[in-house]
């Protein structure tokens, strides 16, 4: 797909970046709540050498970057990237299911395993659409600014 012709396959990106830096921010400010979200205990007090929070801290703000990285990817209409994100998520998915199903995650991790399938499946059926459509009828993505008007 070229880029500036895959414009709901960008505002899709753009969406799902901004909802995952958006969870980022929630987890890095309210870690108790992003601890309930993942379907992890919560004691009043951490055993020495528990590191849970350092490690939520982590994904918090690794989530953030990966929210900045799509919206980066779409503002520059990179080609390829949607493929890369689609194909990143369903290694995520599958990764954080198998967590789960093993036991060595909690079973909230398949709610989130679904969130990654889902996302690459939005991105694959927003790629599908800006195939069909004719390229006279593309969209502007949604981080540029739309081009000068000429005089004449």
């Amino acid at each position: 797909m070229k880029a500036g012709r895959g414009n709901a396959t960008y505002w899709t990106l753009t969406t799902l970046g901004a909802l995952g830096g958006a969870l980022g921010v929630i987890g890095a400010v309210s870690p108790d709540r992003q601890l309930r979200l993942s379907g992890f205990d919560n004691p009043a007090e951490r055993a020495p050498g528990d590191y849970t929070l350092a490690v939520l801290g982590s994904s918090s703000f690794a989530a953030i970057g990966e929210g900045a990285a799509y919206l980066t990817g779409a503002a520059k209409g990179w080609p390829g990237f949607p493929t890369y994100v689609m194909a990143r998520r369903l290694l995520m998915a599958g990764g954080l299911a198998g967590l789960a199903a093993t036991g060595r995650a909690p079973r909230a991790f398949f709610t989130a395993a679904a969130w990654e399938a889902l996302g690459s499946a939005a991105i694959a059926a927003a790629a599908w659409l800006d195939r069909r459509r004719p390229v006279g009828r593309a969209r502007a993505c949604p981080t540029r600014s739309a081009a000068p008007a000429t005089r004449t």
